[in-house]
């Protein structure tokens, strides 16, 4: 790992202040970002906001919404296709921004910018129908109803640390095409690169357009209660989204939210277990298992278990875990020490139960292993549906799997979670996988994958049932969530005899 540590240790930090009404405005203090690869590396900075920032920001936008508003249809697509052509052109250098401040392997990362700049570019397909107002006839005299949508105002959008770009896009891009002014605040945990999205959108739109304030607490709080911002968007865990939401009723704001799940995955009695094993080994390790969608838990027959338990190990052991610049990782490291912590304490618990945590993998540089935030993945070959590791969303490497005896019994343990985001059937009958998918409560289902196919991935509304989300991402329908109706009903007065 020479290379690698010659290549990212003569890279100068990043420092990045807020930006608001177009200009980058510095402040007193700062959060710094370290590698979670190798943790006495400074990745870079960013400006640490103030209640102040949020109310310049939020100004910022208010000034500039109308006329963003006033734009065609037309125009915002040219100037989103700009924006996409731009980020592809940094999509290098981003990759191994964020790779270093996130954790994930550089090669994902680099996939996410193709998303990234997809999000820009899709609206295109959709954005005109969306926008135009549809007429009703309703009188002989010509009368009509018009049903318009209009674009909130001023949106306050937050994005987590996990898959930053691609979450930040999948706000930014539909929230702008409605019309809509943004304030941004990224995860102090991978700050950086979000950062750098915005800029670019901010430099190809007006100022004020896009307005980006870093920050903790005292950021968010005065954001999700500042009186001019009409709909708040969160990506990240259910504890915050619940206080948002009481935070939100104040002011009777609106909220989406896109959170947690506990992915079930069902893999019927005909299933090509050799195949299954595979694509779900890259589902569950993925971005070191830091993914909201991603398979959480396998639920396989009994007759079926120890032979897929087999295959899920020999799958497994082929993860190389190390550094995110590593041309040889497949997995990096978690991204901070408080998740680190989590999914080590819920792995030794697990073990504590007796239960069979198998430990997979190799380790590339076991010397430098403390450097950063490593674990290596494991699977839980003899979990059980009641366990721990089984019922919480453990975000982190390590995956239960759970015998069962009926198909009924899969789908009803499937069901038992108060998350509904992703789930998988894996069988070689359609049929019979969609039969399954109809009665699994979650928003997405895919079969014989847990990743979604490029067609999937643009037209999915991306979002969950029951506590794991309010309302709906990405796809044609994720604009919907930056809109609100306007209707008018024209009326004639009757006429008068003007005698």
């Amino acid at each position: 790992m020479e290379h690698v540590e010659s290549m990212s240790s003569t890279i100068t930090p990043v420092r990045l202040g807020q930006l608001i009404g177009g200009r980058e405005l510095p402040a007193d203090r700062e959060i710094e970002v370290r590698n979670p690869s190798r943790r006495g590396e400074l990745v870079g900075a960013v400006a640490d906001g103030t209640a102040a920032d949020v109310d310049a920001a939020v100004d910022a936008a208010v000034a500039a919404a109308h006329a963003w508003a006033a734009t065609s249809p037309q125009h915002r697509i040219e100037l989103f296709a700009r924006i996409a052509d731009e980020i592809d052109a940094q999509a290098d250098d981003l990759a191994t921004l964020v790779a270093r401040e996130n954790g994930s392997v550089r090669p994902i990362v680099r996939r996410e910018l193709i998303g990234t700049g997809a999000a820009f570019r899709d609206v295109a397909a959709y954005l005109v129908e969306k926008l135009s107002p549809v007429e009703h006839p309703s009188g002989p005299a010509g009368e009509f109803v018009r049903v318009h949508r209009r674009p909130f105002g001023v949106v306050a959008c937050v994005v987590p640390w996990n898959a930053p770009l691609i979450l930040t896009a999948n706000k930014l891009a539909p929230a702008l095409a409605a019309g809509n002014a943004v304030v941004l605040k990224p995860s102090p945990f991978a700050p950086l690169g979000v950062t750098l999205i915005a800029r670019i959108a901010a430099s190809i739109l007006p100022p004020g357009v896009v307005n980006v304030v870093n920050g903790g607490g005292e950021v968010g709080a005065a954001l999700i209660g500042h009186r001019e911002v009409r709909k708040i968007s969160f990506t990240g865990g259910g504890e915050t989204a619940r206080h948002i939401m009481r935070q939100a009723a104040d002011t009777l704001t609106g909220v989406h939210f896109e959170l947690g799940g506990n992915d079930p995955a069902i893999v019927l009695d005909d299933a090509d277990l050799e195949a299954t094993a595979d694509r779900i080994v890259e589902s569950a390790f993925r971005r070191a298992g830091q993914v909201c969608f991603a398979v959480k838990r396998i639920y396989v027959p009994r007759s079926q278990a120890d032979e897929f338990a087999r295959l899920l190990v020999k799958r497994a052991e082929r993860i190389t875990v190390g550094d995110a610049l590593d041309e040889r990782a497949t997995m990096g490291p978690l991204n901070n020490a408080g998740q680190l912590e989590k999914v080590q304490g819920l792995r030794e618990r697990t073990t504590a139960l007796g239960r069979d945590v198998r430990e997979v993998g190799t380790a590339l540089d076991p010397d430098a292993w403390n450097d950063g935030y490593y674990l290596m993945p494991a699977l839980v070959l003899d979990a059980q549906h009641d366990d721990e590791i089984v019922r919480e969303e453990q975000f982190g490497p390590i995956l239960p799997i759970v015998a069962y005896d009926t198909e009924d019994a899969a789908i009803a343990m499937a069901n038992d979670t108060e998350y509904g985001l992703c789930s998988s059937v894996w069988s070689r009958s359609v049929d019979r996988a969609l039969d399954v998918a109809s009665r699994i409560e979650a928003g997405m289902t895919i079969v014989n994958n847990h990743l979604f196919t490029p067609v999937g991935s643009r037209e999915i509304p991306f979002g969950g049932w029951k506590q794991s989300g309010i309302g709906w991402e990405a796809s044609p329908y994720g604009i919907d969530e930056y809109l609100q109706f306007q209707s008018v009903d024209v009326q004639s007065f009757p006429e008068r005899d003007a005698s």
